[in-house]
């Protein structure tokens, strides 16, 4: 009998647990590709997609949001966050965009991993995902003339683009990770009051 009701509590403990992975880390599907300012970002990196949710508090990102779009008072610069903070391992992504003056294609240059005023002042794009082979967080920005930006919309408070390129590793430059299949559209007035459940 003591076996038995241990054997059923085991069970009970093992579908707790799958639950809870499933509910912080689900699969998802990409957005479509818009220009309507739906708030949208996705990307596929290594099979998975990724998309933005806001930190849960005690997540590995902190507080804050799934997405928010950063820039300077003269526009010399803006730079798209993305984060999955419900996440148990969490992702992280900075699209650094300077300068931003029209739709088009931009050829981004290589990545210092840093934002913000210390980032390089051209655009770049970098990220840190969980890589379970070292049970850490990998870094991985853009290559210089290999990675690319597509601006498609840029008008009326709505940035709405396609990213793509070879990215590179940062303690191992040898080591690329390929996307193909970036892709975001902001709203720049609604995106503050916008959740990422």
């Amino acid at each position: 009998m003591r076996n038995l009701i241990l054997t059923i509590t085991l069970i009970i403990l093992q579908s707790c647990s799958k639950d809870n992975n499933v509910t912080k880390n689900p699969t998802f599907t990409l957005p479509p590709e818009t220009q309507i300012g739906a708030n949208t970002f996705g990307v596929t990196i290594n099979g998975k997609v990724y998309i933005p949710r806001d930190p849960t508090g005690g997540g590995v990102l902190g507080s804050g949001k799934g997405m928010v779009l950063w820039g300077t008072s003269d526009n010399s610069w803006y730079e798209l966050e993305i984060k999955d903070g419900a996440s148990s391992v969490g992702f992280n992504m900075v699209i650094h965009m300077e300068p931003l003056i029209s739709t088009g294609q931009i050829t981004l240059k290589q990545s210092n991993f840093q934002d913000n005023i210390d980032s390089i002042r051209n655009s770049h794009i970098y990220f840190k995902i969980w890589d379970s082979n070292i049970s850490n967080y990998a870094y991985y920005g853009s290559v210089e003339n290999e990675c690319f930006l597509n601006i498609t919309r840029l008008d009326s408070g709505i940035l709405s683009g396609k990213f793509f390129g070879k990215f590179f590793r940062y303690d191992n430059p040898n080591n690329f990770i390929q996307i193909t299949d970036g892709r975001f559209d902001i709203n720049g007035f609604t995106l503050p009051n916008h959740p990422f459940p």
